[in-house]
């Protein structure tokens, strides 16, 4: 069951732009990823309880093409989800709060030039 939903105005990367060359500021990512979901109002007084699973939607922008069913794992969203847990969705990442993380793709987007990504929180 569902018991959270949220669309963000955050663009997922699949890591495709170099990311394991070159020196790489995670940290960066999830600062910045975290103010955004405290200016859009997604900050939590208590994090979800007990153990959940995550389902992850990227909703494609203009021309953008669907990835493999690998690349997600590698780009910036464990960044969105370090900036979940800071801003008190969840207590922590690992398996004692969420148990696995699904991935989906649409190109069905109402707004075609944004790309947003679609945080579904399942218990």
């Amino acid at each position: 069951m569902i018991i959270h939903s949220a669309e963000l105005p955050i663009e997922l990367t699949n890591g495709n732009d170099g990311r394991g060359g070159r020196w790489f500021s995670s940290a960066k990512i999830r600062k910045q990823i975290e103010s955004l979901l405290i200016a859009e109002g997604h900050r939590r007084s208590e994090p979800f309880s007990g153990i959940v699973s995550l389902r992850i939607t990227r909703v494609m922008g203009k021309r953008q093409k669907a990835w493999d069913a690998d690349s997600w794992q590698r780009g910036n969203l464990k960044e969105l989800i370090d900036a979940l847990v800071v801003v008190n969705w969840f207590v922590d990442d690992s398996p004692k709060y969420i148990s696995e993380v699904r991935f989906r793709q649409r190109a069905d987007n109402p707004r075609p030039k944004e790309s947003t990504t679609i945080v579904e929180v399942i218990q």
